[in-house]
C-alpha cells in the first residue's frame, strides 16, 4: 500500500507499507523537511497501522538507521520500542 500526506495539492510526505501475513512493515516513511514536526508523518502512520488492523496485521516493524536518531526518537513517540534484534541484508548488485 501506498499513503501520501497533501497540502494545498502538494505531495509533502509519503509512505509504503506492506504485510505478508505475518507482520506489517512501514517502509520509506518520508515528510518534506518544511513540514516536519507538523503532524504529517503521525497521520501516515496512524493511517498504515489502521490499514494493517483491517487485514488482520497483529504487529507492525520499521527499520530504522541506527544513524539517525531523530527517526529512532519520533517511532518511540509513536510507542515503537526496540525489538532487540539485527537487521541483515544483503545487496544484490
Amino acid at each position: 500500500m501506498f499513503f501520501i500526506a497533501l497540502e494545498d495539492g502538494q505531495v509533502v510526505g509519503s509512505i509504503m507499507v506492506g504485510y505478508e501475513g505475518h507482520r506489517g512493515w512501514l517502509n520509506y516513511v518520508a515528510v518534506l523537511p518544511d513540514y516536519q514536526k507538523r503532524g504529517y508523518g503521525k497521520k501516515l502512520i496512524d493511517k498504515s497501522i489502521d490499514e494493517l488492523r483491517k487485514l488482520g496485521c497483529l504487529k507492525v516493524n520499521v527499520q530504522v538507521r541506527r544513524n539517525n536518531p531523530s527517526a529512532v526518537e519520533f517511532y518511540k513517540h509513536l510507542g515503537f520500542k526496540d525489538d532487540n534484534v539485527v537487521g541483515l541484508g544483503m545487496r544484490l548488485k
